[in-house]
């Protein structure tokens, strides 16, 4: 009888379980599977999470100067399901928005739980419709980027879009630095939509680091200056000027004609963008004959003892290479103080084509500078094998090849600097928003080009261009100053050189005889006269005789008085 009473028992119970066992699996597949996706809603609907954006780090130049920063602004927001009376409360938020009472009313009547009413509003505006206590309005911190320094530095800072992401020039580049870590706020809401104050999480966005780079701002108001003064003048297409230390590589001012305003870069055509420092691509012209009268020396080849005669023109296979007029019998630093193409096609072949493409090659052309900025073209330096029986009348006098205005001035820095060829430097460190070094970034030495006397023989030649010959327009009175002059013809459409279209070019270093500045000054077809020396070296000369009085250089043939 007991055993009977206990399976029932245990009969009832098992049934009660399995039942209860249904029940739950049902509810289960009811909640997960058949009405999932509504509880994920509802959830979802009771639950805040906002996005809370670092600081982007500041661009500072070499002397402290804030070259981009952010500032605060907020952005403001409506949860139209929560206002009760948006005729009231568009009424109210008219007079802090660009916007009327209409407009808001239609924001406000779309069938979105978030609206964005405005993304850049000044902190003080937010805090006073704060102060409104408007329901459904809710204003959040946010940044926006702002460059001092505008339009200054434009084409090489570049800027942010409106994701706060780098689009352009050192904001592009070096992004990972300065964009920073993401924090985010989390809470429930009651059924009123209401903050659960107990279920707040927050955890705080870190900002993002600060780039010192190598730049002087002052140089750099120089040279903008100047470009736009010698783009007035010579009414040129497009123009570019880079200022370097040659000794370590850093870049000290870039800048490109035409330009923008990065503050409202929206306003101009991506084509006005382009840092021209790096990605203009032209034939150097006579600029390049240092180099291949360096690379004769070098090889023992010529001697400073060496006669040329140049009679208007050299012949190379079935084609002739005319002078500007005939030189007559000069010696090796007259060949370059006059830019003479006879002389130094002749020294050319004297040098042989395999060790005339081996020292361009060493002193960096056709390859990038390696300077770390988004568009660098490479330049153009064809291998030995591609090149025709006129190239070596072509290659010596800066024809068949094409560099960038950085690759030129890498190139004949390495004259100003003991033959050493230095990777152009932007960034000196990374420091964090306290100020702690992240990383440095010292001057790279690339390779010993030729030996530092060759070097320091051609680049008393090019002091003597500057003094006495082509460059005499880029002298500065009182100081040393070596240079060349280039002036490279265009080609057009069809391949073949343009008549009345070329390039106008300068390269110039300073004081002597350890150089501490490097200009290169390209300007692209300027009207009337185009000689390098004529209207390139000007512009050289007015930015170096800035410099000078700038840095409190003292000329040589100043009075010293001792007291």
């Amino acid at each position: 009888m007991k055993t009977r009473k206990f399976a029932q028992r245990a009969n009832f119970l098992a049934f009660v379980f399995f039942a209860c066992l249904i029940v739950i699996l049902f509810r289960l597949i009811s909640t997960q599977i058949v009405n999932g996706q509504f509880y994920q809603q509802l959830i979802h609907s009771r639950l805040e999470l906002n996005n809370l954006l670092p600081p982007r780090g500041m661009i500072i130049d070499r002397n402290q100067k804030v070259l981009a920063k952010d500032i605060g602004v907020a952005s403001l927001y409506a949860y139209p399901y929560l206002i009760d009376h948006p005729e009231t409360v568009a009424e109210k938020l008219s007079p802090f928005l660009e916007l009327s009472t209409e407009e808001i009313l239609q924001l406000l009547a779309v069938d979105e739980r978030l609206v964005c009413l405005d993304k850049q509003i000044p902190l003080h505006i937010a805090q006073k419709i704060e102060r409104e206590r408007l329901e459904g309005i809710d204003c959040i911190l946010s940044y926006a980027r702002f460059y001092p320094q505008a339009p200054l530095f434009s084409n090489l800072i570049g800027f942010v879009g409106t994701d706060r992401q780098g689009l352009e020039g050192i904001e592009y580049t070096f992004d990972h630095y300065l964009v920073g870590k993401v924090g985010y706020s989390f809470f429930e809401k009651d059924a009123l939509g209401r903050e659960i104050p107990l279920t707040v999480q927050r955890v705080d966005p870190s900002p993002g680091n600060n780039l010192v780079l190598t730049v002087d701002s002052s140089i750099q108001f120089f040279v903008e200056e100047a470009l736009d003064r010698a783009m007035e003048r010579t009414k040129a297409k497009s123009a570019t000027v880079i200022v370097s230390n040659p000794q370590t590589g850093d870049i000290l001012a870039m800048a490109s004609r035409p330009s923008f305003d990065n503050q409202v870069f929206n306003a101009f055509p991506p084509e006005r963008w382009k840092n021209l420092g790096i990605s203009m691509v032209f034939e150097p012209g006579s600029t390049i004959k240092p180099l291949v009268m360096a690379a004769a020396l070098e090889e023992g080849v010529v001697s400073l003892g060496d006669r040329f005669r140049c009679n208007g023109s050299i012949r190379v296979h079935n084609h002739r290479v005319r002078c500007i007029h005939s030189h007559g019998e000069q010696t090796l630093e007259e060949v370059l103080i006059n830019s003479c193409n006879v002389g130094v096609i002749t020294i050319a072949q004297k040098l042989g084509v395999e060790k005339l493409f081996y020292y361009l090659k060493q002193f960096g052309l056709g390859e990038k500078t390696g300077i770390n900025l988004v568009g660098e073209e490479s330049g153009i330096l064809r291998n030995p094998r591609d090149w025709s029986l006129l190239s070596m009348g072509a290659v010596p006098i800066g024809q068949e090849v094409a560099v960038t205005p950085l690759q030129l001035l890498q190139a004949l820095s390495a004259l100003a600097n003991e033959g050493i060829l230095m990777k152009p430097r932007l960034v000196m460190r990374v420091e964090d928003a306290a100020g702690r070094v992240i990383e440095e970034f010292s001057p790279i030495v690339e390779k010993q080009v030729v030996r530092g006397e060759t070097a320091r023989l051609i680049l008393e030649m090019m002091e003597k261009t500057v003094r006495e010959g082509t460059g005499k327009k880029a002298y500065v009175s009182g100081f040393k100053i070596a240079g060349k002059t280039g002036t490279g013809q265009k080609a057009g459409e069809d391949g073949t050189y343009a008549p009345g279209r070329f390039f106008s070019s300068f390269v110039g270093f300073f004081p002597l005889p350890q150089p501490r500045f490097g200009i290169v000054v390209v300007l692209d077809e300027p009207e009337g006269e185009y000689y390098g020396g004529d209207v390139a070296a000007p512009v050289f000369q007015e930015i170096a005789s800035q410099i000078l009085r700038y840095t409190d250089i003292i000329p040589e043939d100043a009075e010293v008085r001792v007291f």
